[in-house]
């Protein structure tokens, strides 16, 4: 993913695109790709007329919550049901396989196997609904905003690669928990949009490398974090979020997206954005 030189937000840094590689594929330019001239559409202010993004976590989790749903987590028909709701956005977990596939699956297994030690066939075999990024990028990449979580080390490069190849055209992040798995990335493709997932109770340290926004535990984000946030020039967005009078809290804090486990719930309580490109 080879972007136009751009002044990028990060940590107190500035990312210069690097020399142009033999590698490298021109895919639209770095605004374009987070989704905004100049910032992503969530960096704007809470009095913005942007609309906050509103982001289907895992698409649904509504299993998780208690509620009727045929469609299992981190599926395409979990997918689709988030944006037919009237959110902006999804947020899906990565997974390398032993036969270098990119799975969307949250857990380190499925079944009794280890996604990283078995083939794709054979965790097909296991779940027929089991996504791939590819499949995902296809069928969303241009419909709308991705955050694409990579849960684990090693999938760094297969995931560039792709992303060179496909770039989603309506605005994304890659994010990690994982400051190492960010700083690989960011040697990889220095151009690349960057998001660092903090837990609630993770130590606030923050990574060496620059960020385009953070994606913060509900719990975590108060007056004092966001003002943090800001003098580093980095939006947050807030997961997960599951109770309207919280959704509303936060966004009057003047979060730049919300992350929920029912998108149902998160379009009715703070309006469906009716859009499924953050743009307009």
């Amino acid at each position: 993913m080879h972007f136009q030189n751009l002044e990028y937000p990060g940590s107190g840094e500035q990312r210069k695109a690097p020399a142009r590689r033999r590698s490298a594929i021109r895919p639209p330019a770095l605004d374009r790709a987070l989704g905004a001239s100049t910032q992503p559409p969530w960096l704007a202010p809470a009095h913005s007329a942007v609309p906050l993004l509103l982001v289907g976590h895992r698409g649904h989790r509504l299993q998780h919550l208690g509620q009727p749903a045929h469609e299992p987590e981190n599926s395409l028909a979990a997918f689709h049901r988030a944006l037919s709701a009237g959110l902006g956005g999804l947020e899906l977990d990565i997974r390398g396989t032993l036969d270098g596939h990119l799975v969307v699956h949250h857990n380190t297994r499925l079944g009794r196997c280890s996604i990283a030690a078995t083939r794709f066939r054979e965790l097909r075999r296991l779940q027929p609904h089991l996504a791939t990024l590819p499949e995902v990028l296809r069928r969303y990449g241009s419909r709308c905003w991705l955050d694409l979580e990579l849960k684990a080390p090693g999938s760094e490069p297969l995931l560039v690669h792709l992303l060179r190849r496909r770039p989603p055209q309506r605005g994304f992040v890659v994010s990690s928990f994982e400051p190492s798995v960010l700083r690989r990335l960011a040697a990889l493709e220095p151009t690349l949009p960057l998001c660092w997932n903090i837990s609630s109770r993770q130590s606030l340290r923050w990574p060496r490398v620059s960020l385009a926004c953070v994606a913060a535990h509900e719990r975590r984000v108060t007056a004092p974090f966001l003002r943090a946030c800001r003098r580093r020039h980095l939006p947050v967005l807030a997961w997960t979020v599951n109770r309207p009078r919280r959704m509303r809290q936060l966004a009057a804090l003047g979060v730049a997206g919300i992350l929920s486990d029912h998108p149902a719930l998160l379009a009715a309580t703070l309006g469906a954005s009716g859009k499924t490109d953050p743009l307009n």
